[in-house]
C-alpha cells in the first residue's frame, strides 16, 4: 500500500481534530514541550544531544505527546493489515456492532478503525454501535475522552456509544462481549497467559506489536494455540500452520512514518531521520480464510540484482525467496515486481528452484 493511499485515508480534519482536542496550537508540535516528554517514551531519541536526567515529566504531558506522534504514525499499521487481509474486510467486519482495544493509549487503534469505516466501509461504519477504551493510564484515557468528544462532532460518528475503563486488560477479557478485540501494542508490556488463551467467547482478534524478533516470537507462539482451536489467521498467514520463519527470522512489515508534515517537522526537530516504522501483526477470526497453498503473502520488497527481480514469499507452510529473471518476466507475472509489501498474491507457479517463468501468474489479490 502505496503512500497515496496512506494520505487519502487521514481525513482532511485529521490535524485539526487533533491539536484542537490536545490544546496544542499550530506551530508547537515540535516545541521542547513536546520533544521532552516523547524522548522519555523512546530513550534513544536526542541521546546524543539530551541527559535523560535533566529533565523530568509528568504523564498528562507524555500522553499528549504520545497522542501527538505515536498515535499518528501508528494508524497507517492497522490500514495495512485490513487492506491485506482478504475476505475478512468482505465478511466478518460488517458483523462488528462493538469493539474493544486493550492499553488503547489515546485511542490509537479505536481512531484508525473508524477511520478506516468511514474511507472503505461506511455501511460497517453505520452498523457499529459501540466503541470501549481500555487501559491503565488515567491520562491516556482522559485524551481518549478528548478525542472521542470532538469526534462525535462529525456525522459519520454521531451514533456511537464509548466507555474508558481504567483497568489491566488482563483483568477484564473475560467479561468482554466485544465483536473484535484489539490489542494495540499491549502484550509487549505484559505475558501470554492461559486467560487469554482460553477466551473461546473472542470472535476476531487483531494484534498489533512491534516489528522486532523478541516480539514476533511471542505472537508465533499465540498464533500456534489459537490455530490449535481451528481458529483461521487472515493476515499475514495465507494458510494455517507451523510457521516456516528460522529461529533467527522474523515476519514484519513498515509504513511510512513521514505521513503528515507535522509528524517531519517532530522528527526532524528530534533527529530521527528513518521513515520506516517496522510493525508485526496478526488478524484471527473463527471464520475460514478460505484461502489455499497457492496463496502467498509478500514479505519484502522487490529487491534487483543483475537484473533479476528477489522477493521473499511465505504460503503459511512454506517460506521462498522467490526469484524472477528478466528473461522471464511477461504480463502474466508483471505483479511480482510492482505490488506492495504485504499484499497477498495467487500464483501458479510450482515455484521449482524458487523460480517464477514467463508461464506462471504471479496476481496481486484485489483489495
Amino acid at each position: 500500500m502505496g503512500i497515496d493511499i496512506y494520505k487519502s485515508i487521514f481525513p482532511d480534519w485529521y490535524k485539526d481534530w487533533l491539536f484542537t482536542s490536545l490544546g496544542i496550537k499550530e506551530g508547537d508540535e515540535a516545541s521542547e514541550k513536546y520533544l521532552s516528554p516523547l524522548f522519555s517514551l523512546n530513550k534513544n531519541w536526542l541521546r546524543e544531544n539530551y541527559n535523560q536526567q535533566d529533565y523530568s515529566w509528568n504523564e498528562q504531558d507524555v500522553a499528549k505527546s504520545y497522542a501527538l506522534y505515536y498515535m499518528t504514525i501508528n494508524i497507517p499499521k492497522l490500514w495495512m493489515v485490513l487492506n491485506n487481509s482478504g475476505d475478512w474486510v468482505k465478511e466478518p467486519i460488517n458483523d462488528i456492532e462493538s469493539i474493544v482495544e486493550f492499553g488503547c493509549g489515546p485511542g490509537t487503534f479505536l481512531w484508525s478503525y473508524l477511520f478506516y469505516l468511514l474511507k472503505y466501509q461506511p455501511m460497517a461504519l453505520k452498523k457499529l454501535q459501540k466503541i470501549t477504551a481500555v487501559d491503565i493510564s488515567q491520562e491516556h484515557l482522559d485524551v481518549a475522552k478528548k478525542l472521542f468528544k470532538n469526534l462525535k462532532k462529525k456525522r459519520a460518528f454521531k451514533h456511537l456509544e464509548a466507555e474508558f475503563i481504567l483497568k489491566d486488560w488482563k483483568n477484564c477479557i473475560e467479561e468482554t462481549s466485544a465483536d473484535l478485540v484489539i490489542f494495540g501494542n499491549s502484550l509487549i508490556e505484559s505475558g501470554i497467559d492461559s486467560s487469554f488463551l482460553n477466551s473461546d467467547h473472542l470472535k476476531n482478534i487483531l494484534i498489533i506489536e512491534p516489528g522486532t524478533l523478541e516480539q514476533f516470537k511471542r505472537l508465533r507462539l499465540l498464533k500456534s494455540e489459537f490455530e490449535k482451536k481451528d481458529w483461521s489467521v487472515h493476515f499475514p498467514c495465507t494458510n494455517n500452520g507451523i510457521c516456516p520463519m528460522k529461529d533467527d527470522n522474523w515476519c514484519h512489515f513498515s509504513i511510512n512514518r513521514f505521513i503528515m508534515p507535522f509528524i517531519q517537522k517532530i522528527s526532524s526537530a528530534a533527529g530521527r531521520k528513518n521513515h520506516k516504522h517496522n510493525f508485526s501483526a496478526f488478524l484471527i477470526s473463527k471464520h475460514n480464510s478460505n484461502l489455499d497453498l497457492q496463496h502467498w503473502r509478500v514479505l519484502s520488497a522487490n529487491r534487483k540484482v543483475k537484473r533479476t527481480s528477489i522477493r521473499y514469499i511465505c504460503n503459511g507452510k512454506k517460506l521462498v525467496e522467490a526469484v524472477l529473471n528478466r528473461k522471464e518476466r511477461s504480463e502474466l507475472n508483471k505483479d511480482f515486481i510492482k505490488c506492495e509489501t504485504a499484499c497477498c498474491c495467487y500464483t501458479s507457479a510450482n515455484l521449482i528452484n524458487s523460480r517464477i517463468l514467463t508461464s506462471d501468474t504471479f496476481k496481486q489479490l484485489d483489495i
